[in-house]
């Protein structure tokens, strides 16, 4: 039997997405029965082709906006597996017309595939998220007084958008039990020893487009243009596209923060467009920078 190949399991994936939607349409009783599949996999899941029960192949398939993307190995925090014998997949794949007329034909397969499954059980929410340089975790109470210096630092509210103004530690610990504290996706950044340095969010997340968008404050200077922005974004991103499923990550950084612009472009995010003069900060109309980036190039590196 001949080797199958990353664009060949490609092929296999986007057939069998489409066989198997007109199957759950004529028989849509078994739907539930790929429950574990739509709450763990996320579009991401891992295949070990094997023959005659020895592995021939490992692949990590990721459903992104511009269809299946393939990794000929499984990548790490891939929650969803399957094993299937290659002679399968050249079945489905010759005989595509066939099981497209008569759908019941892949009942087989079906428990095939759910007998093969295997699942990952993920967290609750998110813990620790770690880099080269930083470790992402949820926010603490005793992280308060970092906060409360770097939401009255001007130059940081400005590089945020904000207008001047002072913030009260009693207000400020009110807005972060509206966000830090309910949203686990509002994350402090700290370097490997502990120290915190800034916070970074993901925001505006939306299930049904697979979308979201990304802040970042580095708030300690030391800190700053030593790459432990680039690894927080870097890192963030790829939990965005890995675990959660996301196909886009949006942001946006006003015309004077040429840094942060740096910072975005070596991450992978493309610029995307110009809002001019939309934003107005402390008396002045900025323009804003509109950058994003898709799973289909973040796994591609582009």
């Amino acid at each position: 039997m001949q080797d199958l190949r990353v664009r060949e399991i490609g092929d296999f994936a986007q057939v069998l997405k489409e066989l198997y939607r007109v199957f759950f349409k004529k028989y849509p009783i078994f739907k539930p029965m790929l429950i574990n599949a739509i709450l763990y996999g996320n579009g991401n899941y891992g295949l070990i082709v094997t023959e005659n029960k020895k592995v021939i192949g490992k692949y990590t398939i990721f459903q992104s906006s511009q269809g299946f993307l393939v990794d000929s190995n499984i990548r790490d925090g891939i929650n969803l597996k399957f094993v299937l014998e290659s002679k399968v997949i050249i079945d489905i794949l010759s005989n595509r017309d066939v099981f497209a007329a008569k759908p019941y034909k892949l009942m087989r397969y079906l428990f095939m595939l759910l007998s093969s499954m295997t699942v990952v059980e993920k967290g609750s929410q998110t813990n620790l998220i770690t880099g080269e340089k930083v470790i992402l975790r949820p926010y603490d109470d005793s992280d308060m007084p970092y906060l409360l210096e770097w939401y009255n630092d001007y130059e940081l509210n400005k590089l945020a958008g904000w207008s001047s103004g002072r913030v009260s530690a009693s207000k400020l610990k009110y807005n972060m039990s509206r966000s830090f504290g309910s949203d686990p996706m509002n994350l402090m950044i700290d370097n490997l020893n502990g120290k915190p340095i800034g916070t970074i969010q993901l925001y505006d997340i939306d299930e049904q487009d697979k979308s979201c968008k990304l802040g970042i404050r580095i708030g300690d200077r030391d800190y700053w243009s030593q790459g432990y922005g680039t690894d927080s974004v870097n890192i963030l991103v790829e939990y965005a596209f890995m675990k959660m499923g996301l196909y886009r990550v949006a942001l946006r950084v006003y015309e004077f923060n040429g840094r942060a612009a740096r910072c975005y472009e070596k991450c992978g995010f493309k610029y995307e467009g110009r809002s001019r003069k939309s934003a107005y900060i402390d008396g002045d109309y900025y323009d804003e920078i509109l950058m994003g980036i898709l799973k289909s190039e973040f796994l591609k590196g582009d």
